[in-house]
């Protein structure tokens, strides 16, 4: 029996790929309104209405004018990347090809991104006024919901809607639900959710919370924790109408070699976006404990 056999031992790798656990793409973007943008800053209009009519109380008297309240808001587009360079060297020791799964990641990161600029427009301030440094505004504390030591409850969500009918926010414009995996766990875990006298979805059984109260709920991991106080999740309910995304380059990938990297194929994905809350009344946002 020859004593160098082992020499011609093959090593076996697999040639599947473990994609590891990630949100792959942007779960809230199909919630707000899309604008395609030119520039690197948007202004969306936005008409007020008039609380009540005028009294007539002479005949053939003048015509009052009312003064129909304007105002505007604005946008501003920020560029993103994200690359990675595959050596020819190592290609060449590879049983897989990685470019599509490189660009799948991408494609997931990018994602992200914009979520995070939605939530950002949903709970930040945003910039009003006729030009584009005028001034800002916060959310209002009467668009919040405070946390009270406890996690997400039906109580909250009832407060929430709350807000947004007396704000008159018309009822048929879709509405969401955007809070993390604890806050799902907690609606789980009350009957009122999970009853089917009280929920025609039966959110026990598919083992998710769909529509509930008129919200259409999306979970999110995104969502800030830690700024209001250690351990609170700012959760929010909104109207589809409350934030507009502008994009002024979709994300796209491009796969090419890189001469001054010896050659090397350079996976790079890029884009540009910003958004913008363009109406208060129509955010809430709902503060939850995960202590």
């Amino acid at each position: 029996m020859s004593v160098t056999i082992d020499q011609s031992i093959v090593e076996q790798f697999s040639a599947n790929v473990h994609m590891l656990a990630e949100q792959r793409m942007s779960r809230l973007r199909s919630t707000v309104n899309i604008e395609s943008v030119t520039g690197e800053s948007f202004a969306r209009e936005r008409i007020g209405g008039i609380d009540a009519p005028n009294q007539v109380t002479t005949r053939h008297g003048d015509t009052p004018l009312n003064n129909t309240p304007h105002s505007r808001r604005w946008g501003f587009i920020t560029d993103y990347d994200v690359a990675d360079l595959i050596d020819r060297q190592d290609r060449v020791k590879l049983l897989i090809s990685p470019d599509s799964m490189y660009a799948m990641r991408h494609a997931g990161t990018m994602g992200r991104g914009v979520d995070d600029a939605i939530i950002s427009a949903l709970g930040g301030s945003a910039v009003q006024g006729k030009s584009s440094g005028a001034s800002s505004v916060a959310l209002p504390s009467a668009q919040k919901i405070a946390h009270g030591s406890t996690g997400m409850t039906i109580a909250k969500l009832i407060q929430a809607k709350e807000k947004l009918d007396a704000a008159e926010v018309d009822e048929f414009l879709p509405r969401f639900a955007v809070m993390g995996s604890r806050q799902i766990r907690d609606l789980l875990e009350d009957d009122k959710v999970s009853s089917a006298d009280y929920n025609t979805v039966k959110a026990l059984v598919r083992g998710e919370i769909n529509e509930y109260m008129g919200f259409n709920f999306i979970r999110s991991e995104r969502l800030v924790v830690g700024e209001i106080a250690a351990n609170i999740r700012e959760c929010y309910v909104y109207a589809m109408p409350a934030v507009t995304l502008g994009i002024a380059q979709e994300p796209t990938s491009v796969a090419s070699p890189r001469p001054d990297k010896r050659m090397a194929q350079q996976i790079y994905t890029y884009g540009s976006w910003g958004a913008v809350r363009l109406e208060d009344e129509m955010v809430v946002q709902v503060a939850a404990s995960e202590a």
